[in-house]
């Protein structure tokens, strides 16, 4: 079993406390306003690892097969209730 050592409260609030945390930018150099947002949206889509022709082509087709396999099923879920209903109340 390992004994913790209780912490401080001035521990817990450094760690608690996101500014005390580092930061990559010093936010007194970092431009302000629209300017800094689209300095920021820049920075984070040139992150971005976007996906190959291919791969987008790939995958739509997926979902649209998927889409089109779950639509087929809740259409012939809803005749066969029809078709029930209709059985039993007429």
């Amino acid at each position: 079993m390992v004994k913790s050592t209780p912490s401080s409260k001035a521990d817990t609030e450094q760690r608690l406390d996101p500014a005390s945390r580092g930061h990559s930018k010093d936010s007194s150099t970092a431009p302000k306003g629209i300017p800094g947002f689209i300095q920021e949206t820049r920075t984070e889509l040139s992150k971005i690892v976007w996906p190959s022709r291919r791969q987008l082509i790939g995958e739509s087709v997926g979902v649209l097969l998927i889409v089109l396999a779950f639509a087929s099923f809740i259409y012939l879920v809803d005749q066969v209730f029809a078709w029930v209903a209709t059985q039993l109340f007429l």
